[in-house]
């Protein structure tokens, strides 16, 4: 209908785009009507993914849009040819392209031309939709509905407009129209987009359309198996041919990539479906070939060991280390003879070597002030790599007794040689608690000589470990289905990854037996932490029969499996742990602590995150673990009352200034949202729909809450007396480093502040900041710490890091200790409204290695 040119605005000074009427189309009242509805249709919206109509204008015959200038390629050229776009590149795009349309539907226009060649993607990244040039307004449904003029009718019945490769069926056939052939070729743009190729195909105009009418599109997890399955039903429903089959809202579009974005960012692996069901499909044949041999293999005597210990046939156990604390990250020498490991009894973490039934450990990294953890021996046993925090922390390879440290990567977690010892992969996540993670980590390879480094997988991975003969890599990561954890095998050259476990469990911790023909794995399947193994085909990943435990019952978790090259023994770790609530008298003029701690909870109950109530009289705290639930009890500990008893997580619970509800988030819609129940456990009530939305903050006067995401886009607040379909739930400031985030935690009682905690995507929390509600700054305080807290004087906050208790100024920035435990013991505050006494959780943990020997 038109040409654009690239024009300069003399006036403001700024590059425009004019798009200019085509003589033939200026002359014809039609079509000239439309180019006008066109101009009004976008200049209706104001949306940053929609282009900017800045005027329209005539000179002499000439008829013309002034539009914004989109500098940068059209979505068309950003999709790889011969392949979808990576998923989290994908929802980057997709999300704000549907957004834009849903608020395009939002003031009744239907674009009808959807296709990538009309979204342009910015040179700074952002999308933009263009050309609205066949936009049909909707007819208005009553009078209080506000639409655009329509007259003079600008389409007929009859008459197929638009690109026929995205047209829906009804397009393609001249029927009327409305949003619902928008959402078609939202579908078909997401199709191309997920895969590098359009959903339908013909040699000719005539044949494309017959096969838009009545063929079915190809599974997009068939094109792709590294789709996941949420968003190939998102897709396929899209394309619908009956338009009350599709959504009926963009907006229901946007909100279900939201939710898959969110999973994505909490640590949920995408795709692997396929690879999924083929497993699940060899089932029937491998369970026949496999259950006999496993029941001969794993005929149960009970022998003298450790908490939980029931050994396999001829298999004796015994323990390696005895010291206070933790010892945790075994590694076995190739020969089975000596022994590295992680231990803090000195206060930081170090690596410490040993002998296999001695009892004196020497510290390898005694000299460096900082943690190291995770030793793996190489395979010639001569280089242990490890993670150090020393430089800014990352991967180091030493001498087997601690000589000639060098420094490989500059990030990294978990790492494992392979066979040949001139590689090295591993991942960007620490996992401290396989129960808590919500972000991806990435799996890398580098090279040990050189120091080169590839990406392997972009999905999620933690704790990988490399085959015995080089061939795959085992990891275990967040289930596809946003279970708790499932073990996966990928080639080591990287490629579609293989599940070994789907169960509904926290499967982690996988370790190739010598041979390759098993995997050992940690699983809580039967209630408690314990050791499994699997059969499997080292070369395809096909897992060849049922898992079967090593260990089974008691109170300790076994895990951290590492295997002696003879593959008779077996060293890891048992570990026990409580949390409980203590409490401390606190002189909030001086900034002291009047007197001892004293334990409010105990028992083998974990329990974290304590909130006093208003009146100071009660403490509500959740449970964590397999079931974690929202309880209440006195000031005391006495009097325990549980509000939550079901199979969701219950987290994070706070009081309502005016104590009769507490706020908590949950997973109980199947993702994160707040959630609010009376003291008394009844009028349980859902208060936001925003996928991730956790850790929720009431205001001092309880009209408003904030709450964090593990989104870039950070915070929000929103107002707690209004629905939520009414909400404009304000943004925070973000951090511009995409990698963390501003994870609010607390809101001073003059209502002028929020201080939160920097989220780091390993979990850990580096620092804490004030933000002033109305600023666009965020004002950090401290690099250190985490959870903190304001008191009633607005200016200083109480907050907890590796075992200590700080004051901070606000101000000053000056901080001072309060009260200083054992290292990484001290977890969460919480402080009363008069600021007399002061509730933190603290964790006693016990971990020693332990050996089995199998004859």
């Amino acid at each position: 209908m038109g040409e654009v040119y690239l024009a300069q605005d003399t006036v403001l000074g700024r590059q425009v785009a004019l798009k200019v009427v085509l003589p033939e189309v200026a002359a014809d009242p039609v079509r000239r009507a439309r180019f006008e509805s066109e101009a009004r249709a976008i200049a209706a919206l104001n949306h940053p993914n929609i282009v900017t109509v800045h005027a329209v204008e005539r000179g002499g015959d000439v008829h013309f849009i002034a539009m914004e200038y989109v500098s940068g390629r059209p979505l068309s050229a950003v999709i790889p040819a011969g392949g979808g776009l990576a998923l989290r590149r994908f929802l980057e795009l997709a999300i704000p392209l549907v957004d834009a349309v849903a608020a395009a539907h939002q003031h009744g226009i239907t674009h009808r031309d959807l296709k990538p060649d009309n979204v342009m993607v910015t040179d700074e990244g952002r999308v933009k939709v263009l050309d609205f040039g066949l936009a049909k307004l909707k007819p208005a449904l009553d009078d209080s509905e506000t639409v655009l003029d329509t007259s003079p009718a600008v389409t007929t019945e009859g008459q197929v407009l638009g690109t026929v490769a995205y047209m829906s069926p009804e397009q393609t056939e001249g029927k009327p129209l409305d949003h619902r052939s928008d959402i078609f070729s939202l579908g078909v743009v997401m199709f191309e987009m997920a895969t590098g190729r359009r959903p339908f195909a013909g040699d000719s105009a005539a044949s494309l359309i017959s096969a838009i009418l009545r063929d079915d599109p190809a599974p997009v997890s068939q094109v792709n198996p590294s789709i996941p399955s949420t968003l190939a039903r998102v897709i396929q429903r899209c394309l619908a041919k009956d338009p009350s089959r599709r959504y009926q809202s963009a907006f229901d579009i946007r909100n279900e990539l939201l939710e898959l974005q969110q999973a994505l960012d909490s640590g949920v692996v995408p795709g692997a479906q396929a690879a999924v069901r083929r497993q699940r499909s060899l089932w029937p044949i491998v369970a026949a070939l496999g259950v006999a041999a496993a029941v001969v293999s794993y005929m149960w005597r009970g022998r003298e060991g450790p908490a939980g210990a029931a050994p396999l046939a001829e298999a004796t156990f015994a323990q390696l280390t005895h010291a206070a604390g933790q010892e945790l990250f075994p590694s076995l020498s190739p020969d089975g003879k000596t022994i590295v490991y992680a231990g803090s009894s000195g206060g930081t973490s170090d690596i410490y070597s040993q002998r296999v039934g001695g009892e004196n450990a020497v510290n390898l990294t005694a000299t460096a002030a900082v943690d190291e953890s995770q030793p793996a021996y190489s395979p010639d046993g001569e280089h242990i790599a490890f993670r150090a925090e020393r430089e800014g922390g990352g991967i180091f390879v030493m001498g087997a007794t601690g000589e000639a440290v060098r420094r490989l990567t500059s990030d990294g977690y978990h790492p494992s040689w392979s066979p040949d010892g001139q590689h090295i992969v591993y991942v960007t996540q620490n996992v401290t608690d396989p129960a808590m993670r919500f972000s991806i980590s990435e799996m890398w390879v580098v090279t040990v000589s050189s120091g080169e480094r590839r990406l392997l997988s972009e999905g999620d991975a933690a704790q990988p470990s490399w085959s015995p003969h080089g061939l795959r890599i085992a990891y275990w990561a967040r289930s596809t289905t946003g279970g708790p954890g499932d073990i996966f095998t990928i080639p080591a050259g990287g490629g579609a990854p293989v599940a070994v476990t789907t169960e509904p469990s926290i499967d982690w911790n996988p370790v190739w037996s010598p041979d390759g023909a098993f995997l050992y794995f940690a699983s809580d399947r039967g209630g408690n932490m314990n050791l499994w193994r699997t059969p499997i085909d080292e070369n395809t990943g096909a897992v060849l029969g049922a898992a079967v435990p090593l260990t089974t019952g008691g109170g300790a978790a076994s895990q951290h499996i590492t295997i002696a090259r003879d593959g008779k023994r077996l060293a890891y770790v048992s570990r026990t742990e409580a949390t409980n609530v203590q409490r401390v008298a606190f002189d909030h003029v001086k900034g002291a602590r009047a007197g001892a701690p004293e334990w409010v909870t105990r028992g083998s109950r974990a329990v974290a995150q304590p909130d006093p109530s208003p009146d100071g009289t009660r403490l509500s705290f959740n449970s964590l673990g397999r079931q974690e639930d929202i309880f209440v009890a006195s000031s005391d500990g006495s009097g325990t009352q549980q509000l939550t008893d079901d199979p969701f997580e219950d987290r994070a619970s706070r009081w309502a200034p005016d104590g009769q509800r507490i706020a908590f988030y949950s997973n109980r819609t199947g993702r994160y949202e707040i959630w609010t129940i009376n003291r008394d456990g009844s009028g349980l009530q859902q208060l936001t729909h925003h996928p991730g939305a956790h850790y929720p903050v009431w205001s001092p006067d309880g009209t408003q809450m904030a709450y964090p995401t593990h989104s870039p886009n950070g915070a929000f607040i929103f107002n707690t007396k209004v629905p939520w379909a009414d909400q404009r739930s304000r943004p925070l400031p973000a951090i511009a480093d995409k990698t963390q985030t501003f994870e609010i935690w607390s809101w001073s009682p003059d209502g002028r502040y929020l201080a939160g905690q920097k989220h780091l995507t390993d979990l850990s929390h580096a620092g804490i900041a004030i933000h002033e509600i109305g600023s666009p700054q965020i004002r950090w305080l401290s690099d250190i710490g985490e959870w903190p807290v304001w008191l009633r004087d607005n200016r200083r906050l109480l907050f907890s890091h590796r075992g200590t208790l700080y004051l901070i100024d606000s101000v000053s920035g000056v901080r001072r200790e309060v009260l200083s435990l054992p290292q990484n013991s001290l977890g969460s505050v919480g402080v009363s409204a008069d600021n007399r006494t002061i509730y933190f959780t603290v964790r006693a943990a016990e971990a020693d290695v332990w050996l089995m020997t199998m004859k």
